[in-house]
């Protein structure tokens, strides 16, 4: 159970930091109407995060396992490829956008005017990125080819879907208690990320992908 755990945070801290949906969650807190859009978003969010490693780690628990409760080999395997995909697409990104200038997300604008339902159908609509799936099915492979029994993989779901939505929880949360004292570092987060979010996105694929692989490969190494 342990090794699981300390496999499955690293990606837990990568989903947390994504930053498309840190972006979102700070838009919708500078609303005149924050908090029921925020909660709604949230929850949409905290939601698909747990639903896709639930999904995945069912499916890996199909697999044949290897002996005893650490991750085996091909799960590593698996991992190292999912982490040079990330890596190839994010290279890709960045050199087709070498020639444009950084822009917002189109999505960006829509963030104003939608309701709270809206935001928990956006919120479960972000988990669909490359990035996150990639992350959830790295999870989920390690959980579900552990030989877990079902309360340690409720407990390792649970871990990494709570590390991932850390952060938007910690900023509607932050809004909860600070209202308008949090409001002047939000909307000088939200400038910085409308005009470097592209770039940050593209650069966080070559990291994430690049500590996929070499956490696979050590692991691999070390089996």
């Amino acid at each position: 159970m342990t090794s699981v755990l300390w496999y499955i945070l690293p990606l837990g801290v990568a989903m947390a930091l994504s930053v498309l949906p840190l972006l979102a969650a700070v838009l919708i807190l500078l609303r005149p109407d924050p908090l029921p859009v925020g909660v709604g978003y949230l929850a949409g969010w905290a939601i698909g995060v747990l639903v896709l490693v639930t999904v995945f780690t069912l499916a890996a628990s199909f697999i044949p396992a290897g002996r005893g409760t650490s991750v085996p080999g091909w799960a590593h395997t698996a991992e190292i490829v999912l982490g040079g995909a990330l890596v190839a697409w994010g290279v890709c990104s960045i050199a087709r956008a070498r020639s444009a200038p950084p822009t917002a997300p189109s999505w960006t604008r829509a963030l104003t005017s939608i309701g709270p339902r809206r935001a928990a159908a956006f919120g479960l609509a972000m988990n669909l990125r490359p990035k996150n799936l990639t992350l959830a099915v790295a999870a989920g492979l390690a959980i579900g080819s552990a030989s877990l029994d079902i309360v340690d993989s409720g407990l390792a779901i649970a871990v990494f879907t709570l590390i991932g939505v850390s952060t938007v929880a910690a900023l509607v949360l932050s809004y909860l208690f600070g209202n308008r004292r949090v409001r002047p570092t939000l909307e000088r987060l939200s400038s910085w990320l409308l005009s470097h979010a592209s770039t940050v996105l593209r650069v966080s694929l070559v990291v994430v992908g690049a500590m996929l692989v070499a956490i696979g490969a050590s692991n691999l190494v070390a089996s």
